[in-house]
């Protein structure tokens, strides 16, 4: 065939390719998949990135494994955990290197936001920190009341204590039961080990010796194995709040300020607080932390039961009753002094029978007496649970006064209406 004819049918055959083209349907171009949710979509379907400074008992606990996974299918996003202690994270956050943190030391968070290093800070959950220590109890500690005389004892009977020593949340919280106590520790006996909650209640559990833990960590320990003990708790001292704060984004400009914001929204959410109340419950029969943010707070008052006096917070069944209600419970009398400084007798009922008809959660230790003016008082739940005598007592007027013998007299809360279980 000649270079002319072979011109000819190559040309002819283009032709007949196109025209073939043209006469055919065309299909549709595939969609791409659209996330399920709109709220954080980010740009071409790409998987954004979150860095989360964070303390290691949010970590150890296993409540972040348990919760993360539902932020990120939701927004596209991997979380980066990096779990350090609290001062770690803190300075994470100072130095521009996270964009959002979670931890436990309510003053050192203060001064974080003070200092213009974070932009907002919301409260998110607590539980609290308990004193172990090995089950022959050596030092004869187990069962105090009170944290700081726990810890006098331990010193004056120099028996072994592991510390965190690394600057956590749970770390600031022990020097200052030691300031509490008046003691400085020091000596072959206390081991400061610059290691986080895990391994320390590790060393601790091998080494026979007492430590200081927050609650979630401990009892998810106790499923790989460790004895240890609870010794001490239920002081309000050992009352243990986590926060989450966004860091500011003129530290770093590869900072993810409003994805920050996002997951804040979401983890103070409440489908979000749920999941953290139940977290644990299957294992030990209570959560390890408790919801507590503000749109938690809010939603549990809308849904509690109008009454006079209502017992809310970290027990089984919030209660409310109405005045004729509580007055048609067994009531008592004891002795108090009035304004005057005169002995007077008071009638009322038993906190105690109220507090036990809301069956208080194991980890609760600490009840708050609200006034129906927004005063308030925090008192140990078990010296509460421990008086017999402590009533609400029947006004004139109308409504509660707490009566509390053997009590500070600013527990003497005029106008009760709440009773707050933490």
């Amino acid at each position: 065939m000649s270079t002319q004819l072979k011109f000819k049918f190559a040309t002819l055959l283009v032709v007949w390719v196109l025209l073939l083209t043209a006469c055919s349907p065309t299909a549709a171009p595939t969609a791409a998949p659209v996330p399920e949710t709109t709220e954080a979509p980010s740009e071409a379907g790409e998987t954004q990135k979150l860095i989360l400074g964070t303390t290691t008992s949010t970590y150890d606990s296993g409540l972040l494994d348990y919760i993360l996974p539902d932020f990120e299918q939701a927004y596209n996003t991997q979380v980066e955990v990096i779990a350090v202690g609290t001062g770690q994270a803190l300075q994470l956050g100072m130095d521009g290197n996270a964009d959002v943190l979670l931890v436990h030391a309510r003053a050192r968070e203060d001064a974080f936001m003070a200092e213009g290093h974070g932009v907002r800070r919301e409260d998110v959950m607590y539980n609290d920190f308990v004193i172990l220590g090995p089950a022959n109890d050596p030092a004869g500690i187990r069962g105090m009341r009170k944290s700081a005389r726990a810890l006098e004892t331990l010193a004056e009977t120099q028996s072994p204590f592991i510390s965190r020593g690394d600057d956590s949340g749970t770390h600031s919280k022990e020097k200052g039961l030691w300031a509490e106590a008046g003691i400085e520790p020091a000596g072959d006996w206390y081991i400061s080990a610059g290691q986080g909650m895990g391994a320390v209640l590790s060393m601790a559990n091998e080494q026979q010796a007492y430590t200081l833990s927050d609650r979630a960590t401990y009892l998810a320990m106790t499923l790989e194995g460790l004895e240890l003990e609870i010794m001490v708790e239920g002081d309000p001292l050992l009352f243990n709040p986590y926060g989450v704060m966004t860091v500011n984004p003129d530290k770093n400009p590869n900072i993810k300020g409003d994805l920050a914001q996002q997951f804040i929204d979401w983890l103070i959410s409440i489908p979000t607080q749920e999941k953290i109340g139940a977290f644990g419950v299957d294992k030990f029969g209570a959560p390890l932390f408790t919801p507590d943010s503000q749109p938690w707070r809010d939603a549990q008052a809308a849904a509690a039961p109008a009454g006079a006096m209502q017992i809310t917070g970290e027990v089984a069944q919030a209660q409310s009753w109405s005045e004729d209600e509580i007055k048609a419970m067994g009531t008592m009398d004891v002795e108090g002094q009035n304004s005057d400084g005169e002995t007077e007798i008071y009638t009322g009922v038993a906190i105690k029978s109220l507090l036990e008809l809301a069956q208080p959660n194991p980890g609760a230790s600490t009840v708050v007496l609200i006034a129906d003016d927004g005063y308030s008082v925090e008192l140990p739940l078990a010296d509460v649970m421990a008086c017999e005598e402590c009533i609400l007592s029947f006004r004139s007027e109308g409504g509660f006064t707490s009566r509390m013998p053997g009590f500070p007299k600013n527990t003497t809360v005029k106008g009760l209406v709440e009773i707050q279980v933490k």
